[in-house]
């Protein structure tokens, strides 16, 4: 099982079905969005084709976020469809074949930055880092 799919929350904590099921859909709720972000966080950075924004998230997350090659590409076609990066082709040197490089458009970068200062900025501050805390002290009871 891949640290993204969910599990037991605590050693002494099993989850029934429904709270299974519960989970899973918050889960993939957050996946998708939380994706949305880390590809606009990569591409910050610098241009990346989706082997590096894969590796890029996998660090992020510290393997926590599980991404596989068919979801990262139908997330960078949503994230493009947005009009939030664009992709430019590029030779890989001695295979000949074609590499996509993904980059942030002009409105990427207001976009993120956007989020990033406004509906983002709870979680810089010290009652959510303590309701997390607690949430996790509950959990581990």
């Amino acid at each position: 099982m891949s640290k993204s799919e969910p599990a037991a929350v605590g050693p002494d904590l099993e989850l029934s079905d429904y709270e299974r099921k519960v989970l899973a859909a918050w889960t993939d709720t957050h996946k998708k969005s939380t994706l949305m972000l880390f590809i606009l966080l990569a591409l910050s950075e610098e241009p990346r084709w989706s082997g590096q924004i894969h590796d890029f998230i996998t660090d992020l997350s510290e393997a926590h976020l599980a991404v596989d090659e068919q979801s990262l590409h139908r997330a960078l076609r949503r994230v493009e469809g947005l009009n939030l990066i664009t992709h430019s082709q590029e030779s890989v040197a001695g295979t000949g074949a074609k590499r996509k490089i993904y980059e942030l458009t002009a409105s990427g970068e207001r976009v993120l930055a956007s989020y990033l200062q406004g509906p983002m900025l709870y979680v810089n501050t010290e009652l959510f880092r303590d309701s997390i805390a607690a949430a996790c002290h509950i959990q581990s009871s």
